[in-house]
């Protein structure tokens, strides 16, 4: 099925590139390390040479949808939804948001996460964080920290425990030119307060963030009540939870009390939001539920659960 499907993907790309052909075929040979990376495309009149990734980030959300179509401008390649450009620039993606231009680098892979579930698909917009401490659990490439950074936030404390993930989120971070309110530590969340062993490994998807088997590194895991004394998190203050998983033994193990500290409370939930929901509205929070834009799994499985502390 794999196979079949990136072979619609390659026909697909045929309303994309005039050599959609020979660019395909290079891509392989790329991916499988049997030439350089470098892809050479041709749209209209002009030629242009994207990186794999992103040659890849293309056509794949073009064929999913997500992408209309492009339009060929000088050395940029612009792929426009519904009022939205993003440009490929060698090695970044460009976009603008409230009147900013963003840009995020070697983060193709992420592409749907970051501008079509995120920055378009509005997964935030229910959280208010203007003038107050966001804790961003699962920064991933800093996406979110900078969205909150733009949207007002005094201060974001942002966690990501993957090596690989937290260097590119500070490289996005500090080329947005917004490091002054975030702070990014190589961390994660958990229900023990310590350090762990870790890789120095690449992650191509978000996975929940496990000890490695090699000791590459040391990774701080905080539990949230840890994480709230150490940086002196003061009430009214926003909690976002993307972990892939820890949500559960985070949020199962915290104390009514430490929750509270918390306004608002938004939580992407992957194994179902029952229990999350129980412990949440017993510390006093109303809660909603809202499904994932760019996710086909059933809302009972995986979606957003949006909590906010009662008067």
């Amino acid at each position: 099925m794999n196979i079949i499907r990136k072979f619609k993907v390659l026909i697909n790309s045929r309303k994309l590139f005039k050599n959609w052909l020979s660019a395909g075929i290079k891509y392989y040979l790329v991916k499988y390390g049997l030439i350089k990376d470098g892809i050479n495309i041709r749209c209209n009149d002009r030629e242009y040479i994207l990186s794999s990734k992103a040659y890849s980030s293309i056509i794949s959300n073009y064929y999913g949808g997500a992408l209309k179509g492009i339009e060929c401008r000088e050395v940029i390649v612009t792929i426009t939804d519904v009022g939205f450009d993003i440009s490929f620039i060698n090695d970044y993606v460009e976009f603008t948001y409230n009147d900013k231009n963003i840009r995020f680098k070697d983060s193709f892979e992420f592409l749907n996460d970051i501008i079509f579930e995120n920055f378009i698909g509005g997964a935030y917009d229910d959280v208010d964080v203007i003038g107050k401490t966001v804790v961003d659990v699962g920064a991933g490439v800093g996406d979110t920290a900078i969205l909150f950074s733009l949207r007002g936030a005094k201060k974001v404390i942002a966690l990501e425990p993957y090596y690989s993930l937290y260097k590119k989120a500070l490289t996005n971070i500090k080329i947005n030119s917004i490091e002054n309110n975030i702070i990014l530590l190589n961390a994660g969340l958990g229900s023990f307060d310590g350090e762990v062993c870790a890789e120095l490994n690449n992650v191509n998807n978000y996975i929940l963030f496990r000890p490695g088997s090699r000791c590459d590194h040391m990774v701080r895991v905080y539990t949230l009540e840890s994480l709230v004394k150490e940086f002196e998190i003061d009430n009214e203050a926003i909690l976002k939870v993307d972990c892939e998983g820890c949500e559960y033994e985070t949020i199962l193990n915290t104390k009514p009390e430490v929750l509270r500290i918390f306004d608002q409370i938004v939580i992407e939930y992957h194994n179902g939001y029952a229990e999350l929901k129980r412990v949440l509205e017993n510390a006093g929070f109303k809660t909603a539920i809202k499904p994932i834009r760019s996710v086909v799994q059933p809302i009972e499985v995986q979606g957003y659960i949006i909590a906010r502390l009662k008067a």
